[in-house]
């Protein structure tokens, strides 16, 4: 006869605490996800101002600051123009490495384009739209937010397991 005793509550308390750590490792692994796809997002491209800059003449060019009317910025517009800090630069890197930890390719490619498409801030709504259109697959909202939790924990447990 086999015999199965409940755990005792000191047992469930370091659950409880596990589970916490967890779900604090979660957060911190998505928000650093977003907060390096953002600083990706920014880094200047230096191809586009140089194929701009070919077709431009020097007599059409701005000769003065004034030249062009003032215009409307949009939020986003005004968020993508803040200079990059080094910070964020060095912590970007560490935080991309992190993705090819999943063995699925996949799941790596849900995690980069749900952190892409927050646009630099962590949402509790996810355009799942945007990340099926830039995966290219045909997944449900659902199923996509599956993997991506999924994919969220892997790497936050390895993260505990290396601490």
């Amino acid at each position: 006869m086999v015999h199965i005793s409940m755990p005792s509550a000191e047992s469930r308390q370091n659950f409880g605490d596990e589970g916490d750590r967890l779900a604090d490792m979660t957060a911190t692994v998505e928000r650093r996800l977003v907060s390096a796809t953002w600083t990706l997002r920014r880094l200047p491209d230096r191809e586009r101002s140089f194929m701009r800059m070919r077709t431009m003449m020097w007599p059409e060019g701005a000769q003065t600051p004034g030249t062009y009317a003032p215009a409307g910025m949009s939020y986003m517009q005004a968020r993508r123009r803040i200079r990059i800090e080094p910070q964020e630069i060095d912590a970007m890197q560490p935080a991309l490495d992190m993705l090819p930890l999943l063995p699925d390719v996949a799941d790596r490619q849900i995690l980069f384009w749900a952190a892409w498409h927050q646009d630099g801030e962590v949402s509790a709504k996810i355009p799942w739209a945007k990340v099926r259109r830039s995966l290219g697959a045909d997944l449900s909202r659902w199923t996509l937010k599956r993997r991506n939790d999924n994919g969220l924990k892997w790497l936050a447990q390895i993260v505990l397991a290396q601490a």
